[in-house]
């Protein structure tokens, strides 16, 4: 049993042990009872918590509030904004909230979210492919929402207050797309790398990265070439240290697209090279059912997927491109070969049209050459002075 030295402090404020192994325990009573322990390296970091915690009482903390998520906290906001709000934007505010801030920050405590966790989330958003301006909206939703979490007393300050968000820019600049000599190259390229059908996948479906590496053999039908998308792979935890499967962020993700043939006799080839893989393994394979993995069978770390695919382009002598492209990629190919927005918005799992029409609207053709033809081929009548 471990022996603690007491440091003596003022009714309520909270107090301060040292564990025989050095280890440091700050503990405090919330007002309704519970009592709030942690263990630090440092008496000055348990020090700097027991400050936290008292602010955090003096503007409201509670027993009652201390352990509530933010999903549940977004939840109870926008019913309360509804009768602040014009219907339209209670609907943006809660797309917002559904579609992005939920999936990245919900599983969090209210409490426990700091200015670090939320400019990581800016940065995953970026990384994702959204554009500035949807950054910057999420950014105003986020803050008004930590205001009234301050308001209401249950966080001490607004963690979205001095956040880097991104400057105003022309997102569509970023999207990098291949010209049709480069497509060729890259598909040639995939041949010779460690996860080429899975970039080979990416950029004839337009699936984002997690829905690629949390996709199952049991959720493709190779006989109707249908896949069925239903899950992603997820990092979560401070660092995002951790690797789990979660939901899709929205209902729309939720998705089953068709394939051609010579999708469905890539994925042929490549279970047949698996399964005789996993006999070579044997007991060291961990078997998860997942069509892209690790060398023993586990979910497939992004960051050494990453490496693969820069070493792909830098090989192909192709410029340097985000994986989130290759699904914009798709977006060109598919809106280049006439296929309707509205289709491509569901095949990609748009929440609607719109959201295509926002990110992709400069790649559709015709465009204003269309309108230019249309106008000189209108007979223009000049009567005699």
């Amino acid at each position: 049993m471990s022996t603690r030295k007491q440091h003596n402090r003022a009714p309520n404020s909270g107090s301060i042990s040292i564990n025989r192994s050095g280890s440091v325990r700050a503990q405090i009573t919330l007002p309704g009872g519970k009592r709030v322990t942690k263990s630090f390296s440092t008496k000055r970091e348990a020090d700097t918590w027991l400050r936290e915690m008292r602010s955090q009482i003096d503007v409201g903390l509670t027993t009652a509030n201390h352990d509530i998520l933010f999903s549940d906290f977004i939840r109870d906001w926008l019913v309360r904004k509804k009768a602040q709000l014009r219907p339209k934007t209670l609907a943006d505010y809660a797309h917002y909230c559904n579609e992005m801030i939920a999936p990245h920050l919900g599983m969090l405590k209210l409490r426990e979210i700091k200015l670090h966790a939320v400019n990581n989330f800016y940065v995953a958003l970026a990384d994702e492919g959204r554009p500035v301006y949807v950054i910057r909206y999420t950014h105003r939703v986020l803050h008004s929402m930590f205001a009234d979490a301050v308001r209401l007393g249950f966080i001490a300050a607004n963690p979205a207050q001095y956040t880097d968000t991104p400057v105003v820019d022309d997102a569509q600049d970023k999207m990098q797309i291949f010209s049709s000599a480069e497509y060729q190259l890259f598909i040639e390229a995939c041949s010779h790398a460690l996860y080429g059908v899975l970039y080979r996948l990416a950029i004839k479906t337009g699936m984002r990265q997690g829905e690629l590496l949390g996709l199952t053999w049991k959720n493709i039908d190779l006989d109707r070439g249908e896949i069925r998308v239903i899950q992603q792979l997820s990092r979560f935890g401070q660092e995002g240290q951790r690797l789990t499967f979660a939901p899709l962020k929205t209902k729309y993700s939720r998705r089953t697209i068709k394939i051609g043939d010579d999708l469905v006799e890539l994925l042929r080839a490549y279970f047949l090279a698996q399964q005789k893989y996993k006999q070579l393994m044997g007991t060291r394979w961990q078997e998860n059912d997942l069509v892209f993995t690790s060398s023993l069978g586990t979910p497939l770390d992004q960051r050494n997927m990453q490496r693969d695919f820069d070493k792909l382009l830098q090989t192909a002598g192709l410029s340097e491109i985000r994986f989130h492209d290759l699904r914009h990629n798709a977006a060109s190919l598919m809106l280049g070969a006439k296929v309707s927005v509205v289709t491509v918005s569901r095949y990609l799992g748009h929440s609607s049209p719109r959201v295509t029409l926002e990110i992709y609207a400069h790649l559709i053709p015709g465009g204003f050459d269309e309108v230019a033809q249309a106008m000189s081929a209108i007979p223009v009548s000049v009567e005699a002075g």
